[in-house]
C-alpha cells in the first residue's frame, strides 16, 4: 500500500539489542534469539526476517538497526545488506526508552521529517501484506499530527503474558484506527477474560509509529532527565566526542521503556488494528508451534523416539532424543547444557538465568 506524499518520510528502527533469556540454553548473552532461526524454518534468523519482512515498504538505506555494543559484530554478519552507518550502537542495555530516544537522534539528523517506524526484532508476522497496509495507515496518521501510534493484536484468547490496550472509538473505518482510552499490564487469567468478553481490548505488540519530532517531544514531556541526555548527545553527534558523550548519557538516563515511560502515559495515542496475524515468539511452546509435529503433538527438532509421551517440545539437533511415559515437558539440548521444564514454566527460564547469574556461571550464559 502505497501512500502519496509521504514514502520518503517512513525509517524503520529495529530493535535488536534484547538478550533472549526465555530461550536458554539455546540463547546466550553473545548469540541473542533475535539472531537465530528459533521457529525452525529456512530463512535465517528472526532479524533477517524481520529486515525482510520491512524491505518491501521501507528500503534498506532507511533501515536502522539498533543493537548493543557486545552484539553489533553478530548483528552486521547476520544482515550485512544493512549499511555500516545504518547500525546505531548502544554502549550497553539501558531498555527502550533510551535505545528509541537514541534511534530518534540519527534519525532525525538524516531526515526532520521522518516518521519512525518502531519493530522488535524477534516477532513472526503470517500475513506480510496486510501488514504492509497496517504500518503505512500508521505512517499516514502519524504524519498527519503529533500522533503515536501504536499497533494492537486482536485477542486469540486471555493470555496472561502481553499488556492490553483498551480502545474507545473507531475513529477511521477503512484504515482500522481507534482512539485508546487505557493501557492495563499482564493480567490474571481471570482479568484477560473479562477484557476479551468486553469486546474493546486488544494486546500490545510493541510495534509504534511516530514522526522523529513527536517521539522526542514525548520524551521531553514525561521523562525530561532522559530528554536532556538525549540534548547532550544530538550536539555531540559527528564530533570527536559523540561515543564518549553516549556513553555517559547511558551511564545516567533511567532504564526505563518506551511504554511505561511514554506510551501508556501519552494522551496522543492512536491505535492500528494488527489483523496480520501476529506471535511474539517470546518462549518455546510460542516458537515450537511452527516446528514438525508427530501424531501425539509432541513438536520437535532434531531425531526423536517418542512412546506414550504427548505434547513435549524438543529441540535437539545433533543427539536423538527418547522421550517415555511424559507429557508437557520442555527439552532443549545444547553442548554445554541441557535444559528440562514444565512447559507451563517456561516463561520462568528467565528466573533460572538469572539463578546461574546470581551463582556465578555466567561461561553458560
Amino acid at each position: 500500500m502505497r501512500t502519496s506524499g509521504i514514502d520518503d518520510y517512513p525509517y524503520a528502527v529495529i530493535m535488536a539489542g534484547g538478550s533472549g533469556t526465555r530461550f536458554w540454553p539455546r540463547s546466550r548473552k553473545n548469540r541473542p534469539k533475535q539472531l537465530l532461526d528459533i521457529t525452525g524454518s529456512a530463512e535465517g534468523g528472526l532479524l533477517k526476517k524481520t529486515v525482510e519482512l520491512i524491505k518491501p515498504i521501507i528500503p534498506v538505506n532507511r533501515i536502522k538497526i539498533v543493537t548493543t555494543s557486545s552484539q553489533a559484530e553478530a548483528v552486521k554478519r547476520t544482515v550485512p545488506e544493512i549499511p555500516d552507518e545504518n547500525m546505531i550502537i548502544e554502549p550497553f542495555g539501558k531498555n527502550t526508552a533510551p535505545a528509541i530516544g537514541l534511534s530518534a537522534l540519527f534519525i532525525e539528523r538524516d531526515n526532520p521529517r521522518a516518521v519512525m517506524v518502531i519493530l522488535p526484532a524477534d516477532h513472526y508476522i503470517e500475513d506480510k501484506k496486510r501488514f504492509h497496509q497496517r504500518v503505512m495507515a500508521g505512517v499516514y496518521q502519524a504524519s498527519q499530527g503529533n500522533f503515536l501510534i501504536t499497533i494492537g493484536i486482536p485477542p486469540r484468547g486471555p493470555e496472561t503474558g502481553y499488556g492490553y490496550i483498551e480502545t474507545d472509538e473507531l475513529i477511521d473505518k477503512r484504515r482500522l484506527l481507534y482512539s485508546v482510552k487505557s493501557f492495563h499490564e499482564k493480567p490474571d487469567t481471570d482479568t484477560a477474560r473479562v477484557f476479551i468478553n468486553q469486546g474493546n481490548f486488544f494486546w500490545n505488540s510493541g510495534i509504534f509509529i511516530a514522526k522523529v519530532s513527536s517521539m522526542l517531544g514525548e520524551i521531553a514531556g514525561y521523562l525530561p532527565h532522559n530528554y536532556r541526555w538525549l540534548m547532550r548527545i544530538r550536539a555531540s553527534l559527528g564530533k570527536d566526542e559523540e561515543s564518549e558523550v553516549i556513553t555517559k548519557a547511558y551511564k545516567e538516563m533511567e532504564a526505563i521503556s518506551i511504554d511505561y515511560g511514554v506510551i501508556e502515559r501519552s494522551r496522543n495515542v492512536i491505535m492500528v488494528r494488527g489483523d496480520f496475524g501476529w506471535d511474539d515468539v517470546g518462549s518455546w511452546p510460542s516458537a515450537a508451534q511452527y516446528w514438525p509435529m508427530d501424531s501425539a503433538k509432541n513438536a520437535f527438532i532434531g531425531d526423536l523416539i517418542s512412546l506414550d509421551s504427548s505434547r513435549c517440545i524438543v529441540y535437539s539437533p545433533k543427539k536423538l532424543v527418547a522421550l517415555l511415559g511424559v507429557e508437557d515437558l520442555v527439552v532443549v539440548d545444547e553442548d554445554d547444557a541441557l535444559l528440562i521444564c514444565k512447559k507451563g514454566r517456561s516463561q520462568d527460564v528467565r528466573k533460572l538465568v538469572e539463578t546461574l547469574r546470581s551463582q556465578g556461571k555466567d561461561r553458560i550464559l
